[in-house]
């Protein structure tokens, strides 16, 4: 698959975004009162806000960048088998790490569980993006044999099926697809993406901006809204197929027509990105979340000045550090010919 940096850049971005959303919903949780008469406190609201706004796009990203590039591809087993592999591998490493370092207490349960991260949905994400690949071909196959009319009616239909952009309403909740963490939401988003390849045509910058200026500030003001209660503000989480669907369509059309700098930031964020994955499955498996988020308070932290760079500094830290990581188990497959042997996977390949 031919790389792409603005595509590169999106990926390592909505990673990073994926980190400090679980920041915000593990080390701080919507459970947590910013008074609103502190004048702190509620700048540090506001700040967590804007981020929770930006952090709940990234998942649909992410969706939304295989999707662009998978609605033209034919069927590979590699693709599930390297998924399935990378999993397998942290799931396992990570479990025997922390029981023996006696960070967790030993369970031979988790320790047979960690063997089956997939079934078991350890990586909710992983389980529900391997049913997307196994539906991939056949939804490229599809795409080929629609019409521009037929495609747009598809995704019209989709949305009613797919969204809940406010509650009950349209469908979203009720064909169980409501958080927009479900295979078919993901399929959809791959439906959105291959249709933005196919038929979108450059849209205008300042029109786009101004779209995403909107929503966002809509989006914010509903969070700040529905989490108002007794003098303070809570976090309030948006489903992936609410208003955030909509922002992340409006990012991916931005991100895609961008004229990107090849030095600098852009180019760290591209080399970052063949690691994002694996910051995923590092930073959010069972035991690693629970160790991480009960030893980090960020709550001791949301009623003073200096919140703000606790939250981005913790973020980008967990996002080195598993990239580092990462890339020691790309040298590792490497040398131990692992990866060699993930491709000869691409024997049993359908063409479709």
């Amino acid at each position: 698959m031919r790389r792409e940096p603005n595509f590169e850049v999106m990926r390592t971005v909505a990673m990073f975004f994926i980190v400090v959303y679980h920041c915000l919903t593990h080390g701080v949780g919507d459970g947590y009162g910013f008074s609103v008469h502190n004048p702190v406190s509620l700048s540090n609201i506001l700040f967590s806000d804007f981020l929770l706004v930006f952090s709940s796009i990234a998942v649909n990203l992410y969706v939304m960048v295989s999707g662009y590039f998978l609605v033209d591809l034919s069927f590979k087993a590699i693709r599930i088998v390297r998924t399935w592999t990378y999993a397998c591998f942290y799931s396992v490493v990570i479990t025997l790490f922390l029981m023996s370092m006696r960070l967790v207490p030993f369970s031979i349960v988790a320790l047979g569980k960690s063997f089956f991260p997939i079934s078991t949905d350890a990586y909710w994400f992983v389980t529900q993006y391997i049913g997307l690949l196994i539906l991939s071909p056949f939804l490229a196959l599809l795409v080929k044999q629609l019409t521009y009319k037929q495609y747009l009616w598809l995704l019209i239909g989709g949305a009613f099926m797919c969204l809940a952009i406010i509650p009950d309403f349209p469908l979203g909740k009720r064909f169980h697809v409501a958080h927009g963490n479900s295979v078919w939401s993901f399929a959809y988003l791959f439906l959105v993406a291959g249709f933005i390849k196919h038929y979108l045509k450059k849209v205008s910058m300042s029109w786009l901006l101004a779209a995403i200026l909107f929503v966002t500030l809509l989006t914010m003001g509903c969070e700040v809204f529905f989490g108002y209660h007794d003098d303070s503000v809570s976090l309030f989480w948006f489903n992936y197929n609410g208003l955030p669907f909509i922002l992340s369509v409006l990012v991916f059309i931005m991100i895609r027509q961008m004229q990107m700098s090849e030095s600098g930031l852009w180019k760290v964020l591209v080399k970052l990105a063949p690691y994002s994955f694996g910051v995923y499955l590092i930073h959010d498996q069972l035991m690693v979340r629970g160790w991480l988020w009960s030893h980090v308070s960020i709550t001791s932290f949301c009623d003073q000045w200096i919140y703000p760079f606790v939250v981005i500094g913790l973020c980008v830290l967990i996002f080195l550090s598993c990239a580092f990581v990462d890339s020691i188990r790309k040298r590792l497959f490497t040398m131990l010919g692992i990866d060699k042997l993930i491709a000869k996977t691409d024997r049993w390949s359908l063409h479709l």
